[in-house]
């Protein structure tokens, strides 16, 4: 009985130690509005998204984040952005040198 008592002590520490951890990760799309499609106000409209997007990130608390694409409409700049509290080391998804691939 004893035996069985310490097993059982030894297993649940086990499971308490051994807590998975979960990164939280976000996929985000901003839209801006174009004004008309200058390479000027095509630039400034990405700034605007991308800071917008950097903004939402941190008020949901997730400290990295990385341009997934950008398309630009007749109207409208939609940047796609991956947020997310884990490492970019272990879990990188894009080739070094890719964080932004535009996609038309």
């Amino acid at each position: 009985m004893r035996v069985l008592h310490c097993l059982t002590v030894a297993s649940l520490a086990l499971l308490v130690c051994s807590a998975p951890v979960s990164a939280r990760v976000v996929r985000m799309e901003t839209t801006i509005a174009l004004q008309d499609q200058s390479e000027p106000a095509i630039k400034q409209a990405l700034k605007e998204a991308f800071e917008t997007a950097v903004r939402g990130a941190l008020a949901m608390g997730l400290p990295r984040v990385r341009v997934d694409g950008a398309r630009v409409l007749p109207d409208a700049v939609i940047l796609a952005t991956v947020a997310t509290d884990e490492d970019d080391a272990d879990h990188d998804s894009a080739p070094a040198g890719n964080a932004v691939r535009p996609r038309i």
